[in-house]
């Protein structure tokens, strides 16, 4: 990998600019809506004896995990550490007024307790979007195959119409921070409830842009994860 920045510095001085590159008009325009998106009550559910962990434990027992086990996952837990995350994002910030609020979407390919598909998050609410069939092929959201072989996958969007008309190029900076620090909170309290499974930006937007009403600028996926079991190793007798 290439260590000498010289070459990316001129681009990255660039994001320290608060110079608005749109009409400044972003409060008059808004992410797309979901009509026929269903709200879903999240079901709390006392957790397994030893977890969560708390974060020295967590820290000291984190890996990154491209290898999955195939039981579904208690979608309830994924959407309340998700719905959680954005709050305390939301609150830690106080940005939502000025460069809006994150958003994210759930892609539950093997879920329990609710059907498979596609979950709208935000800080206030959760809501069912679509079936996972309407997917497709689940290789389709990743630049790796190895994504789709998790229980689902997050993806974080921001608003960059409004991140922009908030503080330019700057503006998309902190969105990308605040898309960060979000997620990795999610992906921490995944792993510390006993959960695998990795960071990365190689999601294919594009692959879902109707389905999650991404126009690249209202509504712009910025950082995701996997969620996943681990996979179960054999005891000595045989069994897992």
């Amino acid at each position: 990998m290439r260590s000498d920045s010289s070459v990316m510095q001129p681009l990255l001085d660039t994001f320290a600019s608060r110079v608005r590159t749109s009409d400044g008009l972003a409060e008059a325009r808004s992410p797309a809506p979901f009509a026929d998106a269903v709200p879903v009550a999240v079901e709390e559910q006392e957790a397994a004896p030893g977890l969560p962990r708390d974060l020295r434990d967590t820290l000291q027992a984190r890996r990154s995990s491209l290898q999955y086990g195939d039981r579904p996952v208690r979608t309830d837990l994924v959407l309340g550490l998700l719905q959680r995350a954005l709050s305390r994002d939301s609150g830690d910030w106080e940005l939502d007024d000025g460069t809006g609020p994150l958003e994210a979407f759930v892609f539950a390919l093997r879920s329990e307790q609710k059907p498979a598909g596609i979950y709208r998050v935000t800080a206030r609410e959760s809501s069912f979007i679509a079936a996972a069939s309407a997917v497709g092929d689940p290789e389709r959201l990743g630049v790796q195959r190895e994504f789709a072989d998790a229980g689902g996958i997050v993806s974080v969007c921001a608003d960059l119409d409004r991140a922009d008309s908030w503080g330019g190029s700057h503006g998309y900076r902190l969105c990308v921070v605040r898309a960060s620090m979000a997620l990795y909170d999610f992906h921490l309290r995944c792993q510390s409830n006993g959960l695998v499974g990795t960071m990365f930006g190689g999601f294919i937007g594009s692959a879902v842009r109707n389905l999650i009403q991404s126009d690249g600028v209202t509504r712009h996926p910025l950082l995701a994860a996997t969620y996943a079991h681990p996979v179960s190793r054999p005891q000595r007798d045989g069994s897992e």
